[in-house]
């Protein structure tokens, strides 16, 4: 009888823990389902959330376009050269679409072109495709990834619209190896194996954790097809997880791709005892939602702040380009209207800047230019805004200035400090500025009137010797010429 008992106690025993273990085991599948669909979800709202960020990026760029090609007037004549000067002038000073710039009709023929590479893309290329539709519906839209040669490039066009009616679209060009995209996207690597992609309709590599990546198809039409559907979602393919989200523009998406082994692994790699498991299960995936969840707000900021400043600010020489000029200035005059205090704007040109140019070339004026931001930048104060607004052009905004005095000896401080010799490449060169100064004493003129005087003022020093600062208030000389611009800063 004891033995019978002894038996069944030990029956009982082993069953107890064969029941214990396969609820440990249950426990632990549930605990690791639970745990992979929690990491799916956080790699699916990450996604979601750099596709919105990559959306602001194209947005960006389609608005630099659109405020240019509505601004001005265009003759829209082939071979016009006026239209020709525009394009160069917006490629040369555009933030996004700096490669190249365009002006087409409606059906597709070409009027004048300028790109700083060895062309842009035939009116064939297949990669305007995805964008035609759109534009017919006068709405601007991007390409797919196109080459020119070796030089990945990407169009985005918007209508020119005379009398409500498109009469011709205007195309700018962003090279992709080169462009602030690219840069970003080389940095979203996870782990060991994922990285970060941007690909167009056709699924072919916008920007990659590798430039050797771009124009390339990425290989993963399923995900494309779910895009072209505007669905977000994730999947397993042949080892590795494969994350995606639609822009919602131009069919463009963004992707993630990674092993699934280093995905899922602080998950699925542990083979402790099941008490252990489950704690170290539990705790793995409240590590990885606060890490993802930390990681996604980290990089929606840090992109949004890079947005904003090459929305603001010239990509040469880091100072405030016209937009952010213009921002400052409105909230210049209003301030003095309140307060009472004098606004002086100063508009500079260099002088003797286009012979450096042509003679040692584009690389040694861009040197001239950054060194020439830097002494403006260290000759006015701390409050005071210094932009570049165009080439050799840059205004200066000063705020609380006592008189129109105080700032005739800041611009005569710039003329002298500019007029130094710059060492550029192997060559010592001289420059002079000519500053054009509005004064007003109590934000009684309003900011275009600032703007045009100051320009008419420079025009004055030009004509009337150069590398001197004149006053608009002063009376031209005769034989001067008042040359007046149109700005656009909307």
């Amino acid at each position: 009888m004891a033995k019978v008992r002894h038996i069944a106690l030990v029956v009982l025993s082993v069953a107890l823990v064969l029941t214990t273990g396969t609820l440990g085991l249950v426990l632990t599948a549930r605990a690791n389902t639970k745990a992979e669909t929690l990491l799916l979800r956080d790699r699916k709202t990450l996604q979601s959330s750099l596709a919105s960020l990559g959306k602001e990026y194209v947005l960006f760029a389609l608005k630099e376009a659109l405020d240019y090609a509505s601004s001005g007037n265009w003759a829209l004549t082939p071979g016009n050269a006026s239209d020709q000067a525009r394009l160069r002038s917006f490629v040369d000073q555009a933030t996004f679409l700096n490669y190249g710039a365009a002006l087409v009709t409606p059906a597709g023929r070409a009027l004048d072109a300028y790109s700083t590479g060895p062309g842009l893309p035939p009116e064939s290329d297949p990669g305007y495709g995805p964008m035609i539709k759109a534009l017919l519906a006068s709405k601007p839209d991007v390409s797919a990834v196109m080459k020119v040669g070796s030089v990945p490039v990407v169009a985005m066009a918007v209508p020119i619209e005379i009398a409500g009616q498109t009469k011709a679209l205007f195309v700018g060009y962003m090279r992709l190896d080169h462009s602030n995209l690219e840069t970003y996207v080389q940095q979203l690597r996870y782990g060991r194996t994922g990285a970060g992609y941007v690909v167009d309709s056709n699924g072919v590599v916008v920007a990659g954790p590798n430039p050797a990546a771009i124009g390339t198809s990425l290989g993963q039409s399923r995900a494309v097809a779910a895009v072209a559907h505007g669905r977000t979602g994730a999947y397993q393919l042949d080892g590795e997880e494969v994350s995606y989200a639609p822009f919602g523009v131009g069919g463009w998406s963004g992707m993630t791709v990674q092993s699934s082994s280093e995905f899922f692994g602080p998950i699925r790699s542990s083979d402790l005892h099941v008490g252990v498991a489950l704690l170290g299960l539990l705790a793995v995936a409240t590590v990885l939602i606060i890490v993802f969840g930390y990681r996604q707000e980290a990089v929606r900021r840090r992109y949004q702040e890079l947005l904003a400043y090459q929305a603001y600010h010239d990509a040469l020489t880091g100072l405030a380009n016209r937009s952010l000029l213009f921002n400052r200035l409105n909230q210049a005059v209003a301030r003095a209207r309140r307060q009472g205090g004098g606004v002086a704007l100063l508009y500079l040109d260099l002088d003797r800047f286009k012979p450096v140019n042509d003679r040692q070339g584009h690389e040694a004026g861009d040197e001239l230019l950054v060194t020439v931001a830097e002494r403006l930048a260290r000759t006015v104060r701390i409050e005071d805004t210094v932009a570049r607004i165009g080439g050799d052009e840059f205004a200066i905004l000063m705020e609380d200035v006592d008189s129109a005095e105080a700032a005739r000896h800041t611009a005569e401080r710039i003329v002298d400090e500019v007029s130094q010799p710059v060492q550029v490449r192997d060559q010592q060169v001289v420059v002079g500025v000519s500053i054009g100064i509005a004064y007003s004493p109590r934000g009684e003129d309003d900011s275009e009137s600032l703007l045009r005087d100051a320009d008419l003022a420079m025009y004055r020093a030009k004509d009337t010797g150069r590398n001197r600062c004149v006053f608009a208030a002063e009376p031209l000389v005769v034989g001067v010429s008042a040359r007046p611009r149109q700005h656009s800063y909307s």
